[in-house]
């Protein structure tokens, strides 16, 4: 057997592009032989694998699996390199298989977990193969399982082009409540709401102070600027009226002078009035300040939100009708969105 030393495997690197572990234990089953070691990781498919793998996957699809109880779901992204790829009916089928492999064995470790297709062979190595036959490097980015606690339901939908997607969980007091037909039309239409408006929170209590107070504190400052804004924008007026006097004085033009002494007062008088909003802005300063954190919330917290298909109703109205047809307390305790390519394709 052949010396395995650092230097054989970073050369075994070098012509494969695989990676450090998979070219040692390559050396290792082929007992230090080199060519046999690029045989063996070319059978793998970790070679070609490799080398697509300095491309970028940043393309790709959002997969979705419900459990037929409605009480879990998982949420799975598979990457890819092309959006023509990403649309390919072999790639949507295998983002699909690959959710079901996650909802059989859980999220964490995909890749070495036993492929449920074949108990044989792990997720990576099926991986290897689809890679070699779609002929881009593919990722599994991330996955997420939602399992609802208590009478509580899980609800999901994929956007069109499966490029956005929503998991959300609704609470109810009985099991009764949770399977309660409206309630689950609710969760799916929340769902909806969360792609269309890309929410960010549920409620403003799970807004972090930190977060808060930076919100508050850019407020602050665009209430500021915006005040002086308008005070130099009337001072820039003043200056190019008063410039043209000037020229207008030098060449003896009566009608002109007059026109624009009359310009010059209505706008020294526009800056009078602007000063006089910016201190007025500023002794109200904390009750504006509250009303844009306000419409900060409006924007990010789902219930406090405007429903997507009826802009008059609040998602929080919305929620006390439900619960009051369900006869009971109906409430989203949290959502996640998706979006392909928000983690960084390695």
């Amino acid at each position: 057997m052949s010396a395995i030393t650092a230097q054989t495997v970073n050369d075994l690197r070098q012509r494969t592009g695989a990676g450090l572990m998979d070219c040692k234990k390559a050396l290792t089953e082929a007992n230090g032989d080199m060519e046999k070691a690029v045989e063996i990781l070319r059978i793998k498919g970790i070679a070609t694998r490799n080398k697509k793998a300095d491309r970028k996957a940043s393309e790709g699809i959002l997969a979705v699996q419900v459990d037929p109880s409605g009480t879990s779901a998982i949420l799975l992204e598979l990457n890819c390199e092309t959006d023509f790829v990403a649309k390919n009916e072999a790639f949507v089928a295998l983002a699909k298989d690959l959710v079901a492999q996650a909802a059989k064995h859980g999220v964490e470790n995909i890749l070495e977990q036993s492929y449920h297709g074949d108990a044989s062979r792990k997720v990576n190595d099926f991986l290897n193969d689809q890679v070699t036959k779609i002929g881009e490097n593919l990722k599994i980015s991330r996955a997420l399982k939602f399992a609802a606690s208590g009478n509580g339901r899980v609800s999901a939908y994929v956007h069109t082009g499966a490029k956005i997607a929503v998991l959300l969980e609704l609470s109810t007091k009985s099991p009764a409540g949770a399977s309660h037909a409206e309630v689950a039309d609710f969760a799916r239409q929340m769902a909806m709401q969360v792609v269309a408006n890309n929410g960010r929170f549920v409620r403003r209590e799970d807004v972090s102070p930190e977060v808060v107070a930076k919100e508050k504190e850019i407020a602050l400052e665009y209430t500021k600027s915006e005040a002086d804004k308008a005070i130099e924008e009337v001072k820039r007026v003043i200056e190019d009226y008063q410039g043209q006097l000037v020229e207008q004085k030098a060449a003896n033009n009566a009608e002109a002078i007059a026109e624009l002494e009359k310009r010059i007062g209505v706008a020294e008088k526009q800056l009078i009035a602007a000063e006089g909003r910016k201190k007025s802005q500023l002794s109200n300063i904390e009750k504006i300040i509250s009303g844009r954190v306000d419409k900060y919330f409006a924007e990010v917290c789902l219930l406090e939100q405007s429903y997507f298909r009826d802009p008059d109703k609040k998602v929080s109205q919305l929620l006390a009708e439900l619960s009051k047809k369900v006869g009971e307390e109906v409430s989203v305790v949290r959502f996640t969105r998706f979006q392909v390519g928000e983690t960084a394709a390695e």
